[in-house]
């Protein structure tokens, strides 16, 4: 694999209407940026070379012949996860298209029609905390930690955007009023497999955005109980 990948930008590039940009006449201009590397260029795994590009970079003019752009592939920078944003300008400098992309190896690529690189977003692993109520990050197989609230009730908050199959409790005190809240995501219908200990759960609504709320006394014996009452062997 090249260490140096040339990424050739194709002529045909167009506007929102369809409309060829790019002549010596009505110049366009293409601006390339890479991201996502922290306070540093890169560099390339296993040498001494640095990203070719900063994130302020220069307007390249565009009068519609081929222009080559020398650029290093995406899987050789370290550290990973950097892409490039390639944004395209009229004569007046409005943008008329933008994109972030990454490029593995040599390529020629046309501009127009190449698969924009959707960077991925981050979600908490861990549960948030405000006041009683924690917000738990969807998991298969969650671990209901009632020692997050110090005292008094605890709220688990989760949205459901897959079913829910080995929940489990953990740190119950006897006393503590525990409440669930369960809500499904936009597409809905997903399963919620209630933690061992938890008797006689109410079943959970499977509409979209749908919200399924129940508290729960816990007794001597650990075990969660509806506050709406029952009779339980």
């Amino acid at each position: 694999m090249s260490l140096t990948p040339q990424i050739t930008l194709n002529a045909s590039l167009v506007d929102f209407s369809g409309n060829q940009i790019g002549s010596s006449t009505q110049p366009a201009y293409l601006r390339i940026a890479l991201c996502g590397y922290g306070q540093s260029l890169p560099r390339v795994a296993g040498t001494a070379m640095i990203g070719q590009v900063v994130s302020w970079p220069a307007n390249l003019l565009y009068t519609g012949a081929e222009l080559s752009v020398k650029l290093w592939g995406n899987d050789v920078i370290t550290p990973s996860g950097t892409y490039y944003t390639i944004d395209v300008l009229d004569v007046s400098k409005n943008v008329i298209q933008s994109g972030a992309y990454q490029f593995s190896g040599s390529q020629t690529i046309d501009l127009s029609t190449v698969m924009p690189y959707f960077p991925t977003v981050v979600v908490p692993t861990t549960p948030t905390v405000l006041g009683g109520l924690v917000i738990e990050p969807y998991s298969a197989s969650p671990q209901f930690n009632c020692a997050m609230v110090a005292a008094g009730i605890i709220t688990f908050e989760m949205t459901l955007s897959g079913d829910v199959t080995a929940a489990a409790m953990q740190n119950v005190s006897p006393g503590q009023i525990v409440v669930f809240a369960l809500i499904q995501d936009g597409t809905g219908g997903h399963a919620f497999n209630w933690p061992s200990t938890v008797e006689n759960a109410t079943i959970i609504n499977p509409a979209p955005g749908s919200k399924t709320v129940q508290p729960f006394i816990t007794l001597a014996d650990g075990n969660l109980y509806p506050m709406s009452g029952g009779t339980y062997n």
